[in-house]
């Protein structure tokens, strides 16, 4: 079963729990979430929402790893007609939760350009698009710097385009509406708090063991992010995921020029918040240089802060070569975000093969996929119906029994 219009209008009722299924006994469904990032968040909310009893396990804090280090860019594209459904569904699911709980999205659309080298991947993209409700408008590099004035793309632009529905939010404050949200319907969060072993007897979930004690559960949700095959290795399940890592930066706030989200040539994105602060991202990771090996390889940080700081710096001066008002700008925060990665670049969503009482929840573009994934794995959970629109991302294309 499909999502529905009516499956997203939450309004005034948002908070209001719906109990669907219960565990033994007639009591409520205990369903244990790992992973406090917005994804995690969002299905804790649901969950809560469905009439669960949800228990939120974060190792760290809430929104500390991948989803602080987001763009947190809402948008469809992608060259896949299949996937680019799923994330529009997510869209629309994303203004009802930013009128629901203050998400304080902002709706100011985005505009992407590609230089010779990338206008094939780009044009392709683009086609996609065109059979959305938000076709994309073609733009020169003249045209751009008319839409949002204070770009300049350079004179070497090869194809380029506007949408106009796509969005941003701040990624770390939608995760905590979520999980406020979760808790005023009872949910329990708790961080720092490592989950480090998982129990399974005859092929059933039965217990979580971590760092604050041992906890039997009716379901558990995986949302770990790059921490996904450890916990599935806890299930003596085994789950490779690409390693990707980013680099984000955030500036000091200046003055708002735009509420657009910019791609330029699939190499940086950038956006400015309400506040003034400027974010921008290298998104295909550090070049292939000796200081970078370490981060090239493994999940790694910085080797020194000397280095973490001229990264910042460099990428801002970058950014400012097509929007000036950056300019002179220092970093406020350099993140190395290491992004959940499955190997074919698509959401891996579901039971986990073998293991009854055990769902998985990976991807990338995790930021827009968060509100539908909730509402999907809460559907699926709690209702047992499952949800069309994730038949293609099932856990078993990488897993077997």
């Amino acid at each position: 079963m499909s999502a529905t219009r009516r499956d997203f209008v939450i309004g005034a009722a948002a908070l209001a729990a719906v109990p669907v299924s219960a565990g033994a006994a007639g009591r409520r469904r205990r369903v244990g979430v790992v992973g406090g990032g917005i994804i995690g968040a969002s299905v804790a909310f649901q969950l809560a929402r469905a009439g669960a009893e949800v228990i939120l396990f974060e190792r760290e804090a809430p929104a500390a790893r991948a989803t602080r280090a987001s763009v947190a860019w809402i948008n469809p594209v992608v060259n896949d007609a299949a996937y680019m459904r799923l994330r529009l569904e997510s869209m629309r699911a994303w203004r009802e939760d930013d009128r629901a709980l203050g998400m304080n999205a902002i709706w100011g659309g985005s505009i992407s350009w590609a230089y010779p080298d990338k206008e094939e991947a780009l044009r392709a993209k683009a086609a996609v698009l065109q059979h959305t409700d938000d076709p994309p408008r073609a733009l020169t590099s003249r045209q751009i710097t008319e839409v949002s004035r204070g770009i300049h793309a350079g004179d070497d632009v090869a194809f380029a385009f506007e949408t106009r529905r796509d969005g941003h939010v701040d990624p770390v404050q939608a995760t905590r509406r979520y999980l406020a949200a979760a808790k005023k319907l009872g949910a329990r969060i708790l961080y720092p708090c490592e989950v480090e072993g998982i129990v399974v007897a005859s092929g059933r979930m039965t217990h979580v063991e971590t760092s604050r004690g041992r906890w039997a559960l009716d379901d558990i949700v995986s949302v770990a992010g790059v921490d996904t095959p450890r916990i599935m290795a806890m299930m003596d399940r085994t789950l490779e995921l690409a390693h990707k890592p980013g680099l984000v930066v955030h500036t000091e706030a200046r003055p708002v020029v735009t509420d657009k989200v910019f791609e330029a040539s699939s190499v940086i994105e950038f956006k400015q918040y309400a506040d003034g602060r400027f974010l921008t991202s290298l998104t295909g990771g550090p070049p292939e240089l000796p200081v970078h090996a370490a981060i090239r390889q493994q999940r790694a940080a910085f080797p020194d802060d000397e280095l973490r700081r001229r990264h910042g710096q460099m990428l801002i001066d970058q950014t400012a070569t097509y929007l000036p008002a950056m300019a002179g700008t220092r970093p406020a925060q350099v993140l190395l975000g290491f992004r959940p990665y499955p190997l074919d670049n698509r959401p891996i969503c579901g039971p986990v093969p073998g293991v009854e009482g055990a769902y998985l929840v990976v991807t990338h573009s995790g930021l827009t996929l968060a509100p539908i994934l909730g509402r999907y794995v809460a559907q699926e959970i709690m209702e047992k119906t499952p949800a069309a629109l994730l038949t293609p991302y099932r856990p078993s294309r990488f897993m077997k029994v």
